[in-house]
């Protein structure tokens, strides 16, 4: 139970602000245009993927602490987080620093900028805050090591609010500059740095030794923290690239019409990572101690993603034009609904890739994870390139599921090898049922008739329904049976 409660603050952290996203994007785009809209949005991935400069160190911080607290250890704590604290620090400050000289170039690359000042100015200014970023991964990763997971999403909903009302606040005050919409933006990361900070301090164990730097755990955090920064910097990097190819092949203002789709979207991957986020110390502690769980564990998880996420992404596919022309009006609709949907059967396959992801880094082996990324990084730059300049929109999105697809089956290929793991095991009556409910809940996006469609969807999510209501029956059943036995 405390396991579900945990995947429940998580989604409640990183769902509510998307709530809000909601409302507040068809402000942000009908205040600043869709050009300056597409600029805030390549901001917001800017900072995201330099985030990623704490090079691993707060995944691997977080597994590290989670291993040395479930096997009593706890004198390495005190060594271990200064150690990584003071690395992540550095790498801030060298994040900072490139984001600051790259600014000029990068804005100087997308065609169609309304005032590229204003908009190296807005980079600049994210650059100044990149410190306080990267050092917040690594205090999150000492409460996310502790299960600290209410903690953790009482800053995260505050803050992830703050992402949407923030602009919006500036837009109420009559400015429509990106450089003061990244101002307040920049203020919000560094009060969220400092409230990480307090509380991490907060839940550390009384003996946990002296926060001093050691030499000894410079090389496991390196090592494990850079495949993971491989693997962290480059998926993301996949993730963002045909935004800024779309910039410099078409215009801004394209990015508008693809990103503002993928951004609500790509929301849903809150799904999984409020599940992988508490699995993921999980797993780690697991394997330290009796991996004889853990395959248990991995089949459950991605049994029950699955439940959650289809009758979703069934509902967004089936009901797309619709949803956007509500949303963000009629221009949008006609621009931007196939992108919708292929996005959204995309990130239904890739959302259980997340699973066997978390698997093979909390095992130790993020080397894996990092091959793969590194295997698909140069097929997929020249995909999307190729296929946005000769079909546009369309091609980009179409490069992008392509990636998705090839993406999930080479972690799940991985991860049953890695563990040993017969591939029969995985197959069987469940997975043929899925597979089949899938392509009806799928396939009925191509009908006209939305009557149709309704009852289609409809009947998707009462089996959805049903099936969890049998699961959880089974689950008080065998914890009511193991308390009898104890």
């Amino acid at each position: 139970m405390k396991f579900a409660r945990h995947t429940i603050y998580n989604l409640l952290g990183l769902g509510l602000p998307l709530i809000v996203a909601v409302f507040c994007i068809p402000i942000l785009i009908s205040e600043l245009g869709a050009a300056r809209f597409g600029l805030l949005t390549l901001i917001w991935a800017v900072v995201s993927y330099f985030g990623l400069f704490d090079l691993g160190l707060g995944r691997a911080l977080t597994q590290l602490l989670a291993v040395a607290l479930t096997e009593g250890d706890s004198k390495k704590v005190g060594a271990l987080v200064a150690t990584a604290t003071v690395l992540m620090a550095a790498l801030g400050v060298v994040a900072g620093g490139v984001m600051f000289l790259l600014a000029p170039w990068g804005v100087g690359l997308i065609q169609s900028v309304p005032d590229r000042q204003e908009a190296i100015n807005a980079v600049l200014i994210m650059a100044f805050a990149m410190p306080a970023i990267v050092l917040t991964s690594g205090f999150r990763g000492i409460l996310e090591a502790k299960n600290a997971f209410g903690i953790i999403n009482l800053i995260r909903l505050p803050m992830g609010l703050f992402t949407f009302l923030g602009p919006v606040c500036v837009l109420l005050y009559g400015s429509t500059r990106l450089d003061m919409i990244t101002g307040v933006l920049a203020f919000g990361r560094i009060a969220a740095c400092l409230v990480h900070a307090w509380f991490a301090w907060r839940v550390l164990p009384d003996s946990h030794g002296k926060l001093k730097i050691s030499k000894d755990y410079l090389r496991p955090l390196c090592i494990s923290g850079g495949w993971m920064t491989l693997s962290n910097v480059i998926s993301p990097f996949m993730g963002y690239v045909d935004r800024f190819i779309i910039g410099g092949v078409v215009s801004a203002a394209a990015v508008a019409y693809y990103t503002t789709p993928q951004e609500i979207i790509l929301r849903l991957w809150i799904v999984p990572g409020a599940l992988t986020a508490v699995l993921f110390p999980a797993f780690a502690a697991q394997i330290a101690v009796d991996g004889s769980q853990v395959r248990d564990m991995f089949s459950r998880a991605i049994y029950y993603l699955f439940l959650v996420m289809l009758p979703i992404t069934a509902f967004i596919f089936n009901f797309t034009p619709e949803i956007l022309n509500l949303w963000v009006g009629e221009r949008f609709a006609v621009e931007s609904s196939i992108i919708m949907q292929i996005f959204t059967f995309g990130i239904l396959i890739n959302c259980l890739a997340h699973i066997p992801y978390t698997l093979i880094q909390s095992a130790g082996s993020p080397r894996v994870t990092a091959l793969i990324h590194c295997l698909q990084f140069p097929f997929f730059i020249i995909m999307v390139w190729f296929m946005t300049s000769e079909f546009g929109l369309l091609g980009a999105a179409i490069a992008w599921l392509i990636r998705m697809i090839v993406d999930t089956a080479l972690m799940f290929g991985a991860c049953i090898y890695l563990q040993k793991w017969s591939l029969k095991s995985f197959t069987g009556a469940r997975i043929y049922i899925c597979v089949l409910v899938t392509a009806i809940a799928f396939g009925s996006g191509i009908i006209e008739s939305i009557s149709t469609r309704i009852i289609v969807v409809a009947m998707v999510g009462l089996c959805v329904a049903l099936v969890a209501f049998r699961e959880y029956k089974e689950f008080v059943r065998k914890t009511e049976s193991s308390k009898c036995s104890i």
